[in-house]
């Protein structure tokens, strides 16, 4: 009897207790997974997965675990896209982490994504599966960097922007759906202005159609010197064309000395120093006309 309680006492105080030991065998065990486990290939395949249903090229290097602010993340530090909404997109880092909700057991999975480039930011839900989505937010974009196709007009924008999206993917490239937009700093310069416009608000909303057509409404824009809306379509050509316009625009000069130059511009100002206006042509070459009541002069 005394051998076994001697034995017992021996055990209890080897080395590391039983309540220790365990846990930190499992702990261990995570590390080597972390370690060993080929985060390269499941980076591939997220890659693969985003590109299958986007019709982007997705390229995502240096995948690892991680620990943030937001929980467990997958965070990759040099990821590339090239998509023709954006052409050519670098990520200084993303983190991915998995949404979880019954659209898994749908064969829809969800994945939660935040990251930086050098267009802007996104904070937002990446749906893949059937029918691919991005559903969040777009903050810091600098719209100087984004491809407008405005290369053969003279009509520059600059600025900050910040969007919500609801935004349709498709392995065709292309996009559908909605993205409200604000900026508290937009720049607008062509020949067509005598002077470059500041605005200090601008907001709106931008849908792009099933047509292909991109339909812009209550825009509003508020500056020192003019106040704005304008509403419309931008229709969809080849790349290699300037697109259509067929919009309608409302402006209100505040002021002195544009007001005194509106006349040479063809506007037609009223006492409160505002004009209908619609616009046609092309991005590269836009028509301006008059109306009045609702139709051109």
């Amino acid at each position: 009897m005394a051998d076994s309680n001697s034995l017992t006492s021996s055990g209890s105080n080897g080395f590391l207790p039983r309540a220790i030991t365990i846990p930190l065998a499992a702990l261990l065990t995570l590390i080597f997974i972390a370690l060993l486990f080929p985060w390269d290939a499941v980076g591939r395949r997220i890659a693969w997965e985003i590109s299958r249903v986007s019709g982007a090229v997705v390229n995502v290097t240096d995948l690892s675990p991680g620990l943030s602010g937001r929980g467990p993340v997958l965070r990759a530090t040099d990821v590339t896209i090239e998509h023709p909404a954006v052409d050519r997109v670098r990520l200084s880092a993303l983190e991915i982490a998995p949404r979880f909700s019954m659209s898994w057991f749908g064969g829809n999975p969800t994945l939660r994504i935040w990251g930086e480039s050098n267009l802007g930011n996104i904070d937002g839900v990446l749906r893949l599966g059937r029918e691919p989505a991005y559903v969040g937010h777009v903050s810091e974009v600098e719209l100087a960097r984004l491809p407008l196709r405005l290369r053969e007009s003279d009509l520059q924008l600059s600025g900050l922007l910040d969007a919500e999206a609801d935004v349709a993917l498709d392995p065709g490239g292309t996009l559908g759906g909605r993205v409200d937009f604000e900026s508290p700093s937009l720049r607008v310069q062509s020949g067509l202005l005598p002077i470059p416009l500041e605005f200090s608000s601008a907001s709106g909303t931008i849908e792009l159609l099933e047509s292909g057509a991109t339909k812009i409404t209550n825009v509003r824009l508020d500056g020192p010197t003019v106040q704005g809306e304008i509403d419309g379509e931008v229709g969809l050509v080849h790349r290699s064309q300037s697109p259509p316009l067929a919009m309608t625009a409302r402006v209100r000069i505040l002021d002195a000395t544009l007001r005194q130059l509106a006349p040479s511009a063809g506007l037609r100002l009223d006492a409160q120093g505002e004009a209908r206006l619609q616009i046609s042509g092309t991005a590269d070459a836009p028509k301006l006309s008059m109306l009045r009541g609702g139709n051109a002069q």
